[in-house]
C-alpha cells in the first residue's frame, strides 16, 4: 500500500475543518460545573482560577519533540499557565506516576498512557479524578472509559515496516511480518524496549496471528532495543540499521518529509495499533488547570494538533474529524487491537520476560 506524507508546510496549513460539536447540558448537571466558552471551545474549568494556579504538569509516553509540542501549544493559547511535561515511555511512566503516588506525592495533573490497560489499571486503583467535559458528546463510548469521563482515546498509534533504502533495495525488503525472521536482517533490526505500549501490542497481536514461535524465531535476528520511535527511526536514516521492525507512522512521516532515505511496509496481515490514552489525575496539584487542559486536549484544538503536528500525527477519534493531511482515514488502514482485555493483561508478565530476555536486559 502507498502513503502519501504531506510536506510540513502543507501538514502545518492544513486546516482540519472540525465543527464543535454542542455541549448536552446534563454533562454539567452531572458534576454541577457552569460550561464556559473558551476561544472556539466549552470548558468547565474556571480559566481565571486556572490561570491563579498559574502551572500545570502533563505525563506522557511520547517523546520529546512530541510531548513539547503539546505544551508548546497549550501554553501559546493560555500564556498564563506555564505548562511542563515529564516524559517515558508507557511501562516507565506509570511506574513513577504510581512510585509517586504511594509516597502521597501529587505532581501530576494529565497523565497521557500508549495503551489500553495501563489506563484501565489505573482507573481501577482510583488514580483519575471522574471529569466529565462539555467534549464528551464527540466522542463514541468505546472511546471512553467504561464509565465516562476518567479517561479517552486521544489518537491512535499504529506501525508497520521500515527499512533504509540505500541499504536495502525495495525487491529485497520484507513484505510481510514473517519477512523479519529472514536471517539478512540479523544484527540490523531495531525494535522498542518492553516499557514502550505499541512495542506490547505488536508482541501481542503478532503472537495471535502466528503462534507462539514467532517471537522465539525473531529473538534469533538479536534485534536492537531503543527508548523511542526517535532513536530508531535516527538509526534507520543513517544507515545503522537496515529495519525498523515498530516503524510508527507518525514518526516514519517525520522523517520522511526531512528527506531520510527511508521506506514503509504496510504488510496485508495489518498493523499493530493503540490508542493513546489521556485522563485528570486524582488529587490534582492544579486542578482547574487539568480540566482546562482536557476540555482543550478533547477539543477540535487539540484533534488538530494531534492530527497536523507531524511530531505527534495522531489520527483523531473525534466523530467529527477530518482526515489526516495527506487524505489518510483510520478505516484506510487495517489495524491490529486487542480485544480481550482480560487477556491482554494477563500476557503482560509473559512479554516482559520475554522480551527483556531477547534484548539481554
Amino acid at each position: 500500500m502507498s502513503i502519501t506524507i504531506p510536506t510540513r508546510r502543507a501538514a502545518l496549513k492544513a486546516a482540519l475543518a472540525l465543527v464543535a460539536i454542542p455541549a448536552l447540558p446534563h454533562i454539567a448537571q452531572a458534576q454541577d460545573r457552569k460550561i464556559t466558552r473558551v476561544m472556539d471551545f466549552d470548558t468547565t474549568a474556571d480559566v481565571a482560577k486556572a490561570e491563579a494556579e498559574g502551572e500545570f504538569v502533563y505525563y506522557t509516553h511520547d517523546g520529546e519533540s512530541a510531548a513539547s509540542e503539546v505544551v508548546k501549544a497549550f501554553n501559546a493559547d493560555f500564556p498564563k499557565i506555564k505548562a511542563n511535561y515529564v516524559r517515558a515511555q508507557n511501562g516507565a511512566i506509570y511506574s513513577k506516576l504510581l512510585a509517586e503516588r504511594s509516597a502521597n506525592r501529587f505532581l501530576v495533573d494529565v497523565v497521557q498512557f500508549s495503551e489500553l490497560t495501563t489506563a484501565m489499571d489505573f482507573q481501577k486503583r482510583g488514580g483519575y479524578q471522574r471529569h466529565l467535559s462539555p467534549q464528551l458528546p464527540a466522542y463514541d463510548a468505546k472511546y471512553l472509559s467504561s464509565e465516562p469521563g476518567y479517561f479517552f482515546w486521544a489518537g491512535i498509534t499504529f506501525a508497520g515496516i521500515a527499512y533504509n533504502t540505500d541499504k536495502v533495495k525495495a525487491e529485497d525488503a520484507p513484505k510481510s511480518w514473517k519477512d523479519l525472521l529472514d536471517p539478512r536482517w540479523r544484527n540490523g533490526m531495531s525494535t522498542k524496549q518492553a516499557t514502550s505500549g505499541l512495542q506490547f501490542i505488536e508482541w501481542y497481536e503478532l503472537r495471535r496471528l502466528y503462534g507462539l514461535d514467532f517471537w522465539k524465531t525473531f529473538a534469533k535476528q538479536r534485534p536492537r532495543g531503543f527508548d523511542s520511535r526517535v532513536q530508531m527511526f535516527d538509526r534507520l536514516a543513517k544507515g545503522d540499521d537496515k529495519v525498523c521492525a515498530l516503524a510508527e507512522f507518525a514518526g516514519y512521516a517525520l522523517y520522511k518529509e526531512k528527506g531520510a532515505p527511508i521506506a514503509m511496509v504496510i504488510p496485508e496481515d495489518g498493523m499493530p495499533a493503540s490508542p493513546v490514552v489521556a485522563g485528570a489525575v486524582d488529587k490534582a496539584p492544579h486542578p482547574e488547570a487539568s480540566r482546562l487542559f482536557m476540555d482543550w486536549l478533547m477539543s477540535p484544538r487539540g484533534a488538530k494538533l494531534f492530527q497536523t503536528n507531524l511530531q505527534l500525527f495522531y489520527p483523531s477519534l473525534r466523530r467529527d474529524a477530518e482526515p489526516m493531511p495527506g487524505g489518510a482515514r483510520l478505516r484506510d488502514f487495517k489495524l491490529l487491537s486487542p480485544t480481550d482485555m482480560a487477556d491482554v493483561v494477563a500476557s503482560h508478565d509473559a512479554f516482559n520476560k520475554e522480551w527483556n530476555g531477547m534484548l539481554g536486559l
